[in-house]
């Protein structure tokens, strides 16, 4: 029987808890993840307590918590957590796997992204586990801005990636490879399914001492895949567009950003090289099989767009 690590989703991990033991020391710090004494109701409970002194925003019930290594056990922080925790939702059934999913897809692919993972909460449910980026190991935060700030914006819903763009030209420290990034991302979202990548998942974060950077990217869910009714493909609009896009459409979305042809070619030939690995990534995740089965529907007929076009 194979052991699917609860991190990178690939075979080989520790029958008793779940992780290869390089995966939970890149999470943990330590080989053996700790465990969890709260249950799903427990964080439903703690997120409404918690409303107006976290730090972390959004419509998620979510928790900072950080790990007590004496104890080996994850307890519940108000400030200053190492960790970002998301519970299941009875609105949007296994929403944890499937952004744990996407998060291994986008590594596979090349992004750069936290460590994470699925841990098991007391009720044996899963919930997703996401070191926070913003805070280096010896406790200082970086600066972080997020685009609905960096635009100046009360809606994070209105925008577009070519004035994402254009911050990225003012703000960078690296605006030609961030460009590359924010390309990369656009179209793996895409591919993905994941049409709630709004302003305040993109962030420009401290980089010492050179200046400030793309994040790394997070929040990365298949909505698609958790909300088949979804209006509109993307959230934030490329070439004017957020629904039927095409290979062609990216295609003119990186010329805006100033990259070559040889550059765009490279992400989308990419993409098709690590197709098959990709699908196999779904077939063998923490998904229903009714949810496997949608997830690689929405994958193969983006990707079927992409590559006509592009």
């Amino acid at each position: 029987m194979r052991h699917f690590c609860l991190s990178c989703q690939t075979a080989g991990a520790d029958h008793r808890h779940g992780y290869h033991a390089e995966c939970a020391i890149k999470l943990f710090g330590t080989e053996t993840p700790p465990t969890v004494r709260f249950s799903t109701p427990d964080i439903l409970t703690e997120a409404q307590k918690m409303i107006g002194k976290m730090s972390v925003s959004g419509v998620q019930p979510k928790l900072s918590v950080s790990h007590d290594r004496k104890a080996c056990q994850l307890i519940v922080i108000e400030k200053g957590g190492e960790y970002i925790l998301k519970p299941q939702t009875e609105r949007f059934p296994m929403l944890p796997e499937n952004e744990n999913l996407c998060m291994c897809i986008a590594s596979r692919c090349g992004t750069d992204v936290p460590a994470h993972g699925l841990i098991h909460l007391a009720d044996e449910r899963f919930a997703y586990i996401v070191k926070r980026f913003d805070r280096r190991d010896d406790g200082f935060k970086l600066q972080q801005e997020d685009f609905q700030q960096l635009l100046e914006t009360d809606d994070k819903y209105e925008g577009s990636y070519e004035r994402i763009a254009n911050i990225i030209r003012k703000h960078s420290c690296d605006p030609a490879a961030d460009l590359l990034k924010l390309y990369e991302r656009a179209i793996l979202f895409f591919v993905v399914g994941n049409g709630d990548a709004h302003l305040k998942n993109f962030s420009l974060i401290q980089s010492l001492p050179a200046g400030y950077q793309l994040s790394p990217a997070y929040d990365i869910v298949s909505s698609r895949l958790a909300l088949p009714e979804e209006r509109e493909e993307m959230c934030l609009s490329l070439q004017g567009k957020r629904n039927r896009l095409s290979g062609r459409d990216f295609l003119r979305l990186s010329q805006r950003f100033g990259l070559t042809e040889e550059q765009s070619r490279r992400v989308s030939d990419r993409l098709k090289v690590f197709q098959p690995e990709i699908e196999e990534m779904i077939r063998d995740s923490f998904l229903s099989e009714q949810l496997k089965s949608r997830f690689l529907e929405i994958f193969r007929e983006r990707m079927k767009r992409i590559i006509a076009e592009n």
